[in-house]
């Protein structure tokens, strides 16, 4: 098995809206502010690739290329304060940035 993987152009385009939509890169579905009946986890490459009659090893590499073809660096940005702030909370309170009491509180 190589590390490397090509995926045409044509496949790319016909699948990497899919592919981002059933994935964990747009993280809209899992909120708690959504009704549980409109939640869903993203799936893995695997489970898309199940979905979409699709290798896994296309479905990451389509997934990793729509990604930063998707955000811009202000996104990953973003993503990266998240995390550092999520990781300080963590470590210096115990805590989950991400819980519901922690934002109300700053």
């Amino acid at each position: 098995m190589s590390g490397f993987y090509y995926v045409d152009p044509e496949t790319y385009e016909a699948h990497k809206n899919d592919v981002l939509r059933l994935s964990n890169s747009v993280q809209i579905n899992i909120q708690e502010h959504l009704p549980a009946g409109q939640r869903r986890r993203g799936l893995s490459d695997r489970e898309i690739g199940e979905e979409l009659g699709l290798d896994e090893h296309v479905v990451r590499e389509i997934r990793v290329v729509a990604e930063r073809d998707h955000y811009d660096l202000d996104e990953w940005q973003k993503a990266i304060d998240f995390k550092d702030k999520a990781c300080r909370a963590f470590s210096e309170q115990g805590l989950s940035y991400v819980f519901k009491q922690r934002k109300q509180q700053e």
